[in-house]
């Protein structure tokens, strides 16, 4: 078939436009270890999406899991209490360090930690074939192509991907990315949306399982100024006056009954999966 599209020639000219795309592929280590605690604390919380994601999966008592960007284990531990053996692998040691501690409280020792980029990894060295292969909102790679070949590699049964559909931040949030970082900054903060990975794999020949829903992300915090610190740590706008940033959670966070502060949002996300067959 004719492609009038290379789909990942595309995603990579959008990758490479990003200089904060850039400074991830250089040292993903040292972006990730900064941000470790405040991305433990965004997640630590959330049940609803991670509910949705693991609804989604055909996971079994006799699995060994491969969570690619496994991150501080908002997957990977409750993944542990289904299947026989997860392997979290990370760039970050920090989010790693996270995650053990986070398996420790669990009681689980069924699982292992690599701390790799997936780009240097090779299939049958670093990593073995596991049954099932996930990459959770992980596929930010300069050559996503080669990233999904790997991934399908890695995989005996299935893989599993979880990423955005449509713009991933509200309205509201984008109006404070253009804020901080103006309008052209605003527009490379972001990567594109599920479309692209399922065209790649369409012209490698993969027909994948698509489903579209609505992901319910719940984040709990004491206060708008403990979410405001929180997300100009993830998200480093480079400024001294972050009083946008805490205006903006003034508004959007919503009391509970415990009288702590919710920051909830209801995002489009695709959940993309195949199940190997011989070819």
């Amino acid at each position: 078939m004719h492609r009038i599209i290379d789909w990942n020639e595309l995603w990579k000219a959008i990758h490479a436009s990003s200089p904060g795309r850039l400074e991830k592929d250089r040292d993903p280590a040292t972006v990730w270890d900064r941000r470790a605690a405040s991305y433990q604390r965004v997640t630590r919380d959330e049940t609803k999406a991670t509910g949705q994601e693991l609804a989604i999966m055909d996971l079994r008592p006799g699995d060994t899991v491969l969570d690619v960007g496994a991150g501080t284990g908002r997957l990977a531990v409750p993944i542990a209490s289904m299947a026989a053996h997860v392997t979290a692998l990370d760039p970050s040691g920090g989010m790693l360090s996270i995650l053990r501690d986070r398996m420790a409280e669990k009681g689980r020792s069924n699982y292992s930690c690599v701390q790799m980029r997936w780009e240097d990894v090779r299939i049958g060295r670093e990593i073995e074939q596991h049954d099932v292969a996930i990459a959770a909102f992980s596929l930010g790679f300069y050559d996503l192509g080669a990233a999904l070949e790997k991934l399908d590699a890695a995989a005996r049964r299935s893989v599993y991907l979880f990423w955005h559909a449509g713009e991933w931040r509200s309205e509201k949030e984008m109006a404070l990315y253009r804020a901080l970082f103006g309008e052209e900054g605003a527009s490379q903060r972001g990567y594109p949306d599920y479309i692209y990975p399922v065209n790649i794999l369409h012209d490698a020949g993969i027909y994948p399982n698509v489903q579209v829903y609505r992901a319910v992300w719940e984040t709990i915090y004491d206060s708008a100024d403990e979410a405001a610190r929180n997300w100009v740590t993830m998200h480093n706008p480079g400024q001294e006056d972050v009083s946008l940033v805490t205006e903006y959670f003034s508004r959007v966070l919503s009391r509970n009954k415990a009288g702590t502060y919710v920051d909830r949002s209801f995002r489009p996300t695709a959940a993309v999966w195949w199940t190997k067959v011989e070819r």
